[in-house]
């Protein structure tokens, strides 16, 4: 919980003026002038913020959806050669759940690449509990390459594909 909403006092308050509760964190820090802080990294405070400010800028994710289909396993399987075979471990990643994975499995006879396009394709109609991680798009996929060890696929497509 916040300071806020346990209406404690903060370390630093609205004047600047300092609690002894930050000196007591910082021990060994002097706390008369803050662009002098250690944990500064030796950086000026406005440079500091100015950084956080840049890698706080959210990217707008390119949505994906069904009509994206043929380009998303193009993509995968044509450009980058991701094997057909990772496509349960994809699907978990991607929001798919594992019953409708094992669906998928038993109407495609566990052919894989008919397996692979059926969990692309309910990752782009954005079934199951794709949408609460992020839903179909070219960022999300990239993290869920990134989790099942795709590395060099997830930074093609953030390179092509996810930059502002």
């Amino acid at each position: 919980m916040s300071a806020i909403v346990k209406r404690e006092e903060f370390l630093v308050n609205a004047t600047g003026t300092r609690r002894t509760g930050l000196k007591e964190i910082l021990a060994d820090e002097s706390l008369s002038d803050i662009n002098n802080l250690s944990l500064l990294g030796g950086r000026d405070i406005k440079e500091v913020i100015e950084l956080a400010e840049e890698f706080n800028t959210p990217l707008t994710p390119i949505k994906l959806d069904i009509n994206n289909l043929d380009i998303v396993i193009k993509v995968l399987t044509s450009d980058q050669h991701l094997p057909c075979s990772v496509w349960r471990r994809l699907g978990l990643q991607l929001g798919l759940y594992d019953p409708r994975l094992v669906d998928i499995d038993t109407d495609c006879r566990g052919q894989s690449e008919e397996c692979f396009h059926a969990c692309m394709s309910a990752w782009l109609r954005g079934e199951d509990k794709v949408r609460e991680k992020g839903g179909p798009s070219w960022s999300s996929l990239a993290t869920a390459l990134d989790t099942i060890e795709q590395k060099s696929i997830a930074s093609y497509i953030r390179d092509k594909y996810c930059k502002a």
